[in-house]
């Protein structure tokens, strides 16, 4: 009998069955648990390392990047996300307004490219072949392939470093955001998109409606996005871990970083915006449109976590 995964955040190994078979790899099917102590939630059983780092292969790119929230790939939806590139840059700015910019998991480079433009000096991160050798030709860029647990960069040698839909696929995250915090100057900043949907109020509320009745109207790679459908072939466990801001903010804070400002943003999933929808895509983007609109400007628990924070 495999021994029961301790949890990264407390040391728990007390759990309770949070989403049952909800991603499979090669046969093998991958829960989602709930750490008893703190609420954290994360795959079981917990794959190596070997096998996370073959999830992310150009197949990735081009089809399973967005976890079924985009239809395109990677490339074909850039032009998509420079609205949400200018609003991170913005956002960025209130806090540094130039110097060393480090993008962990960047892909293939978009958003160094803009920040670039925008005056930072920029380097980039990412274990991908496909995605540093595109962000090279592409645009290039100086990127590092590899773990960041695994590169030798200088300390205290960034003035911010970004983190966008990239800690939830971090498999050490206490290591890792340790090491950012010894990569930042002393006034450098993290910036960091971490999804919370899993742990937000609507999905507990998304997760008990009659989703059967759109099968055969809405894709299923949605459903499976949304986690409201284990039909079909299911997604590889791409999201190691599921953060709640009450348990980003214990994260950041085991690891020496302090919040020092905190936003939420929703994605409205592309798969509903095609140019003949029916009726109850439009009806659910209506919705999606709805919810991020409030999320956006009461600033309540959304679907993504935006966090800046610096060293305690």
């Amino acid at each position: 009998m495999n021994e029961p995964q301790k949890c990264e955040l407390c040391g728990s190994k007390q759990h309770k069955l949070y989403l049952p078979a909800i991603y499979a790899h090669e046969g093998k099917e991958y829960d989602l648990v709930q750490c008893k102590q703190c609420g954290l939630v994360f795959v079981s059983p917990f794959p190596d390392l070997k096998t996370i780092a073959a999830f992310y292969n150009e197949k990735y790119f081009l089809s399973d990047f967005g976890c079924g929230m985009y239809e395109k790939s990677y490339l074909e939806t850039e032009s998509t996300r420079v609205e949400e590139y200018r609003e991170m840059l913005g956002r960025i700015k209130n806090h540094k307004n130039s110097g060393k910019l480090l993008e962990v998991g960047c892909a293939a480079g978009s958003f160094l490219y803009y920040a670039q433009r925008a005056g930072f000096q920029v380097e980039g991160v990412d274990i991908s072949d496909w995605a540093v050798n595109t962000a090279k030709t592409q645009f290039g860029l100086t990127v590092y392939k590899g773990r960041l647990l695994d590169l030798d960069l200088p300390r205290q040698n960034y003035d911010v470093i970004f983190l966008s839909d990239l800690l939830e696929h971090e498999p050490a995250p206490t290591a890792f955001l340790t090491i950012i915090q010894g990569l930042l100057k002393p006034d450098g900043v993290v910036a960091i998109k971490v999804p919370v949907y899993v742990n937000s109020f609507y999905y507990q509320i998304i997760k008990i409606l009659p989703w059967s009745w759109t099968l055969g109207k809405l894709d299923i790679k949605l459903l499976q996005a949304l986690k409201v459908s284990r039909r079909g072939p299911k997604f590889p466990p791409y999201h190691l871990y599921e953060y709640s801001p009450k348990t980003l903010a214990r994260l950041l804070d085991k690891c020496g970083l302090k919040i020092v400002e905190q936003r939420s943003s929703l994605i409205v999933p592309e798969f509903l915006e095609t140019e003949q929808p029916g009726f109850t895509s439009r009806m659910i983007r209506l919705g999606f449109i709805a919810l991020r609109f409030a999320v956006k400007k009461l600033n309540v628990h959304g679907g993504h976590a935006v966090v800046f924070a610096r060293k305690a």
